[in-house]
């Protein structure tokens, strides 16, 4: 009988350990900053694949822990894509929608690639901070798919 006590006992102490580790590493971990990325998707007629994009975004945030913020910038899209996007973003509040009309003229009329101009605008917007580190994926070009997260 003493051997039975002896054992529960321990098993209790384990399971007291173990609550007190899981509230030691909530505190420390309570006063740390959250990774967070920023994302800028420019969509134009993505209709079709808008809607999975930033479903899997939201999907990876939550299973990686990492914070993610999406700013879609609306090309002049003349399907539903704006639609798409409005819907979503009101359904999770990490979404930002900028629409700017002249992005597709300001690239005919450049050669060169015009990212650094576009995160540049979206800083002068307060949409981008300066500290974040936003990634630019043209959903057109399918070489800047490999720049998202999944």
């Amino acid at each position: 009988m003493a051997d039975l006590i002896a054992i529960f006992l321990l098993v209790i102490g384990c399971y007291a350990l173990a609550a007190a580790s899981v509230h030691v590493a909530y505190r420390l971990r309570r006063g740390k900053v959250r990774e967070s990325k920023h994302y800028v998707l420019v969509a134009h007629d993505q209709h079709m694949k808008m809607e999975m994009f930033l479903r899997q975004f939201s999907s990876y945030s939550r299973r990686m822990g990492t914070d993610v913020q999406l700013t879609v910038v609306d090309n002049d899209s003349a399907d539903q894509t704006a639609q798409i996007v409005d819907r979503l973003r009101r359904e999770n509040g990490n979404i930002t929608v900028f629409a700017d009309e002249g992005l597709k003229d300001r690239k005919r009329s450049q050669s060169g690639d015009d990212s650094a101009g576009l995160i540049w605008m979206l800083r002068n917007e307060g949409i981008v901070s300066k500290p974040d580190q936003a990634i630019l994926v043209d959903l057109q070009n399918p070489s800047d798919l490999s720049k998202m997260p999944f």
